[in-house]
């Protein structure tokens, strides 16, 4: 039977560095230019799509899983069989974050032990190794009863030796102990304690197998009950998995400096602020993109969507029509006939012409040059091409009146571009 009596917890950390306050009131900052944002349903959607995928692809990557996110993707859709290990990986993670979601919607998501638990039984099912003595099916969501070492899968050497088993249940109860004192007396942001039990569970490495999983999962459950992820748009395992011995190097800084945490907070502070920035971003231009000044809301296609959203995920404002075929998974014709679309109403500025023409989002800047005017060169910003246009043929602007150019039978607009340099030179700056 488990001796459940709580070893006292202690984190060794000054509550607000220099460093630690900065990081936090950049986050706060892009926090609350998330919720301020406006954006369309679809979108959003296709945002926590892409940011599940991410956390499903770099969480296990982190662990040596090799399949792409675009495989990440297909699991995340319920589009992905668990043939194999790699597979049952991907897939398992997802059935974890969707616990997350389903305790949080229901409310009855509790911060315990058990969750904990319950966590890692879901992420590890079917997972048990013949070739590892310390790790059998039934140990799924257990805690281990052998030793546990923490090999660097870089230089395959020991790190770390976790406490005796028999402390296991007492260490874990007295850590959930401590954070509920915390949570109760509102004695520190969501994000510090995250990133505290992040640590400590990795410490005490409760499980023979998937601890890192573990740890990473209870952060997401810890964050989404705090109601500091909005949209659930975000994907804090890329931080860790682009530079995978930084973030061994940060665990194990806590080891090396008489368990003081203030380098791994600092660490785990910053990976959540280029998160929360890099979302904060993406939802200001997907927000710009549908609603550009002066316009009314954009229904964007199916394919517009997928693209967009995808290649601003990726942190890409500027792009070439094959990004966009490749984001969107059309062909040629069909991404020219969305590009144009979107450069008519404001939403893309396009850059150079011909075939080497590129898109950026409007939400970024640039200017785009469209000719002469009474030997005048004539330059627009924010991809107000066709606003301007309908300014000259509505005569609002220096350039001649309207009624010079209504005998086209394609209507003003179409007379205004001719104007501006020319019908074929517009056209091959829109990427027509």
């Amino acid at each position: 039977m488990e001796d459940l009596t709580p070893i006292p917890f202690r984190a060794n950390y000054r509550r607000y560095t220099p460093e630690a306050s900065e990081l936090l009131m950049r986050i706060s900052e892009a926090l609350g230019a998330i919720r301020g944002a406006r954006v369309l349903p679809a979108v959003a959607d296709q945002l926590r799509v892409s940011a599940k995928a991410g956390t499903v692809h770099y969480s296990t990557l982190i662990e040596g899983n090799e399949l792409s996110i675009v495989e990440a993707e297909r699991a995340t859709r319920g589009q992905l069989a668990a043939t194999t290990r790699p597979k049952i990986e991907l897939v398992n993670y997802v059935s974890a974050l969707d616990l997350i979601d389903e305790r949080l919607e229901a409310g009855t998501l509790r911060l315990t032990p058990d969750f904990l638990k319950e966590l890692h039984g879901v992420a590890t099912r079917g997972l048990g190794r013949k070739e590892d003595p310390h790790f059998k099916p039934h140990h799924e969501g257990q805690w281990r009863d052998g030793i546990a070492l923490v090999v660097d899968g870089i230089t395959n050497t020991v790190v770390h030796e976790g406490p005796p088993r028999n402390e296991v249940p007492g260490r874990i109860q007295g850590m959930f102990d401590w954070l509920d004192a915390k949570i109760a007396a509102k004695a520190e942001p969501a994000f510090v304690l995250a990133g505290v039990l992040h640590y400590a569970i990795t410490e005490v490495h409760p499980f023979a197998d998937g601890n890192g999983r573990a740890a990473r999962l209870f952060q997401t459950a810890l964050l989404m009950k705090s109601n500091v992820l909005p949209g659930r748009m975000f994907s804090f395992e890329r931080y860790y998995a682009q530079d995978r011995p930084a973030y061994y190097a940060a665990l194990r800084s806590v080891r090396g400096n008489t368990f003081n945490m203030e380098t791994w907070l600092t660490y785990f502070l910053r990976g959540l602020a280029e998160e929360y920035e890099r979302v904060a971003a993406a939802v200001a231009d997907l927000s710009a993109l549908v609603t550009p000044p002066g316009k009314g809301p954009l229904r964007l296609s199916p394919s517009q969507e997928r693209a967009l959203t995808a290649l601003r995920i990726e942190g890409r404002r500027e792009f070439s029509r094959r990004d966009y075929e490749s984001a969107a998974g059309v062909g040629r014709s069909s991404a020219g006939k969305d590009l144009r679309q979107l450069v008519l109403h404001g939403a893309l500025v396009p850059r150079g012409s011909g075939p080497s023409v590129r898109y950026v989002l409007a939400a970024a800047g640039g200017s785009c040059r469209i000719g002469e005017g009474r030997g005048r060169k004539r330059t627009w910003t924010d991809a107000r091409i066709e606003r301007e246009l309908r300014a000259f043929v509505e005569g609002r602007n220096e350039w001649p009146r309207p009624e010079e150019f209504r005998s086209s039978g394609r209507g003003p607009l179409y007379a205004a571009a001719s104007r501006a340099g020319g019908i074929s030179r517009w056209r091959r700056l829109i990427g027509m």
